[in-house]
């Protein structure tokens, strides 16, 4: 369901080639600092950590920009450290310094940076290279933190439908060929560099293409993202881009003789590579080993499992922001937005209802379409809407703003006025509700799909794989857990958010015949 105008899409090939000019642009810096035969990253790194405690704070970093008069906010330096901050601990840690200072499009430079010497301190010129490095980045964000801000504010944009824009013909994943084809339809002059800028970028698991969350987490802009939200997946497979990219590996240098401060170096790397489980392999995605034995799935398909729950925490995560919208519009109660569609008096909402209401609002979507909603909302699967089923669709988690709504008196406005009650405003915002609802069940579809195409993939077993104490039952601390032990650490919200996806009697727990229900793809169209 792709309705962008032409001047969005524009505006989002802006973005997407801007994110590939900004990280060859950083590339070079890296490769002048490292380039200098002074620079030794450990060396860098004590440097900047003032107080010697095996991480960059920051204070740290503010300390630094500070003393080289290298303008930023507090949220580009923020932007900057996440960027890089692989457990999202908010600080940096060596092998996190690696993935920001030395390059990726020459592997042999950067086993050179660290093979060189460590020394007690960094020279003028090194301090003024790095210096230049950290403000490309600075720079980058702020450029590309304006271009998201401008992309947002568009009447007609979401992510989903982005997405869906550059997914074509839809497979759930954004590929090399897509992103080729999709900047090249919109008059930009791509290159092999491009793309592999584009994807050390954004492509934070390695497989060499984007799915949902790795591409919304690039676009978002920053002020309408959570601050809890959970890290980035940890990656699940290996590539050799990844393993060339800064945003990729850790970079231990080879074995080396040298002095104690070698010695306190390998001392660190190591300690600082187990504490970062979202850059390992799939061998060592897990706390332990006997972790991943006791699944009865393989790595591999667990990993596509986890990736299926974190695209569904982003999705409900983006909806749940366009609910709060509605909320607060003055003139919104969900009688009146029920009464829009119950045109009869029926006391409930069926799918022709449903379709007439979305056409007066300017949306023509498929029968499929309208039935994935259908069957997601309606607790007797009747094809059939009540009140309180309805209400779901516009009802946000937060608590305040569903006082905000019920505290409001609903106009009851007569049949004829019924699809005019909302100011324009109010029913733009409505609309975007609706539109982000179809798009939503659309994408969700087309991971059940995925999951049912993959041909060892065993429904039983993936219940098994979360059911850990094996009662029959998924639990709120199950999805948490298995979750974290891929290195995504959800809040409460987006645990939340799962449980109302496959919780279907809202009595807190996931049997096996929900979880089913969840994961069978509902549709024969081909999502």
């Amino acid at each position: 369901m792709a309705s962008l105008t032409i001047e969005t899409e524009k505006r989002l090939a802006d973005i997407i080639a801007s994110i590939a000019e900004g990280e060859k642009e950083i590339e070079i810096s890296r490769m002048n600092l490292t380039e200098n035969r002074d620079f030794e990253p450990f060396s860098a790194f004590k440097f900047l950590d003032r107080l010697g405690i095996g991480f960059i704070s920051y204070m740290d970093l503010q300390d630094f920009l500070n003393r080289n008069r290298i303008p930023f906010t507090s949220q580009e330096l923020s932007s900057l450290i996440k960027q890089y901050d692989s457990d999202s601990d908010g600080r940096l840690v060596l092998s996190e310094f690696h993935q920001f200072t030395l390059p990726s499009t020459n592997n042999l430079l950067r086993d050179l940076a660290q093979q060189r010497i460590p020394s007690s301190r960094i020279t003028l010129d090194i301090e003024f290279l790095l210096a230049r490095l950290f403000d490309k980045e600075l720079s980058f964000q702020r450029r590309l933190e304006s271009l998201k801000q401008d992309l947002a504010s568009r009447y007609d944009f979401s992510m989903i439908s982005a997405f869906s824009l550059l997914d074509f013909p839809s497979t759930s994943f954004i590929t090399r060929d897509k992103l080729y084809s999709f900047l090249r339809r919109n008059g930009k002059l791509v290159y092999d560099d491009d793309i592999d800028a584009l994807l050390r970028r954004m492509d934070i698991d390695g497989d060499e293409r984007l799915s949902y969350s790795e591409f919304a987490d690039s676009l978002r802009a920053q002020e309408s993202r959570i601050t809890s939200s959970p890290p980035r997946r940890s990656p699940s497979r290996t590539s050799p881009l990844r393993y060339s990219s800064p945003l990729r590996r850790t970079g231990d240098s080879p074995n080396r003789n040298g002095s104690s401060v070698y010695q306190n170096e390998t001392s660190m790397r190591s300690s600082f590579n187990r504490t970062s489980p979202s850059r390992m392999s799939a061998t060592r995605m897990s706390p332990t080993r006997s972790s991943i034995r006791s699944s009865p799935l393989t790595v591999v398909d667990e990993s596509e499992l986890v990736s299926i729950f974190f695209q569904q925490i982003n999705l409900e995560r983006d909806l749940n922001g366009s609910k709060k919208d509605i909320a607060l519009c003055s003139d919104f109660t969900l009688i009146d937005a029920f009464q829009m569609f119950d045109i009869n008096d029926l006391g409930y909402v069926n799918e022709y209802d449903f379709e007439d209401g979305l056409i007066s609002l300017g949306l023509r979507p498929s029968r499929e379409d309208i039935g994935l909603l259908f069957k997601h909302y309606s607790t007797l699967n009747n094809r059939k809407l009540t009140y309180s089923e309805f209400g779901k669709i516009f009802t946000p988690k937060e608590h305040e703003y569903i006082r905000i709504m019920s505290s409001r008196t609903a106009f009851n406005a007569i049949r004829s006025e019924r699809r005019r009650v909302f100011n324009a405003d109010t029913t733009f915002k409505l609309t975007k509700v609706l539109r982000l609802h179809l798009e939503t069940e659309a994408v969700a579809e087309s991971l059940r799909h995925r999951l049912a195409r993959r041909p060892s993939f065993s429904m039983h077993e993936a219940f098994q794989a979360v059911d850990k104490d094996r009662n029959g039952y998924i639990t709120y601390d199950e999805f948490q857990g298995l979750l974290e032990q891929h290195g995504i650490f959800a809040t409460i919200k987006d645990v939340e958010s799962l449980m109302d996806r496959y919780d279907k009697d809202r009595d807190g727990r996931v049997s096996y015949s929900e979880f089913l229900d969840e994961v069978t793809p509902k549709s024969p169209k081909k999502y």
